[in-house]
């Protein structure tokens, strides 16, 4: 049995929209969920993967590789950018997981992960198999 109650207009526009306030968060709530889906899929594919560095970044990557092992004035050479920016490039690739360092003396030296020590290392093995397409591509 409903009673009826007087409820003051006041109170019944503040109702509404708290009901509005609700709908709106839901459907929030609902597309953010989407975009979280959609933008943590997991790459498999290692070029894929590999294709995420940003292109500045990549040269510098391809750099080292070349390298096998080089200081950033040995990549800024290969690149034909300033030594500084290098550093700042090669010390993001360390942090993303792509590459090692190792100081000798003064000077720090930065080269590929090792097979070796990575054997299932996603990053090395995507940076080889993108050259290995490159070479086949290039001739």
């Amino acid at each position: 049995m409903l009673i009826n109650m007087h409820v003051p207009e006041f109170d019944i526009n503040i109702i509404a929209l708290l009901n509005d306030l609700d709908d709106r968060l839901r459907q929030l709530e609902s597309r953010v969920s989407e975009v979280e889906m959609r933008s943590s899929a997991q790459v498999d594919d290692k070029l894929a993967m590999f294709l995420t560095v940003p292109d500045s970044i990549r040269k510098s990557l391809f750099a080292v590789s070349r390298l096998v092992s080089g200081t950033a004035d040995e990549v800024s050479e290969i690149t034909g950018r300033h030594r500084s920016i290098e550093n700042k490039y090669l010390n993001e690739l360390y942090r993303a997981g792509w590459l090692k360092r190792e100081r000798k003396g003064k000077k720090i030296f930065y080269s590929l992960k090792k097979r070796v020590d990575f054997e299932n290392d996603e990053f090395a093995s995507a940076v080889k198999e993108f050259e290995s397409k490159l070479d086949e591509l290039l001739g």
